[in-house]
């Protein structure tokens, strides 16, 4: 089986039937757990940078995160490539929506403090699209990004690659060492300075929120 092309992927958000059933996932007990692990993963990131007065969230999807992160006292910005998605997040949040591509944000330099980037880059094959996101991230945030990525020290993710191998999958998972996202943050001009595992162990998380700032940005 051929392996779907990014642009295709990433077009399936602007069916509005998936956009209106996109939350289910965490829905009922195993989805709010890992929920809760993600947002709390999230606290971790955004208190690595002090007080923020404000915040993108890019993609913000169907608004998982746009209450949560609006009501934490800040000017929140929720931007998504789909309106579909958008419609979906304005049932959840009042605060300001944007249609608009990642990869050229409709936002000045340095316009907000701090970005968040979550549930894409495991979309994301093309090492260059990645890049572009990250860059776009990087110049939009004044203080820093968030951004979560597969990492291959998992449990989950080493049994896909196995399925993967033997032929009961069709594609390997699109996970990265630790080593290979310090690389592609340090290739679009960011410093790491945290990954944020959702669960400990760490080879027990699939998922990993890192946390990183602009080269040159001043500390909190």
């Amino acid at each position: 089986m051929a392996i779907q092309r990014d642009e295709d992927k990433l077009a399936i958000y602007r069916d509005p039937a998936v956009a209106a059933r996109y939350d289910e996932r965490w829905a009922g007990a195993s989805g709010q757990r890992r929920e809760s692990r993600m947002r709390a993963a999230l606290e971790r990131a955004l208190a690595s940078f002090g007080p923020a007065a404000s915040v993108l969230d890019a993609p913000c999807g169907a608004g998982r995160l746009s209450a949560w992160l609006s009501e934490r006292g800040v000017r929140y910005l929720g931007v998504d490539a789909a309106f579909p998605m958008l419609v979906e997040a304005r049932r959840k949040c009042a605060a300001p929506l944007a249609a608009g591509d990642l990869a050229r944000l409709p936002l000045r330099d340095g316009a907000v403090d701090v970005a968040v980037c979550i549930r894409l880059m495991h979309l994301v094959r093309e090492v260059q699209l990645r890049h572009a996101f990250l860059r776009e991230l990087a110049r939009v945030a004044r203080r820093g990004v968030v951004v979560d990525y597969l990492q291959a020290e998992s449990l989950k993710v080493w049994y896909a690659n196995a399925r993967s191998a033997v032929g009961l999958r069709d594609h390997a998972p699109s996970a990265f060492t630790r080593d290979a996202i310090r690389s592609e943050f340090e290739a679009a001009g960011l410093e790491v300075l945290a990954f944020e595992a959702l669960r400990r162990p760490n080879w027990l998380s699939d998922k990993v929120v890192v946390v990183a700032r602009p080269r040159g940005a001043r500390s909190s």
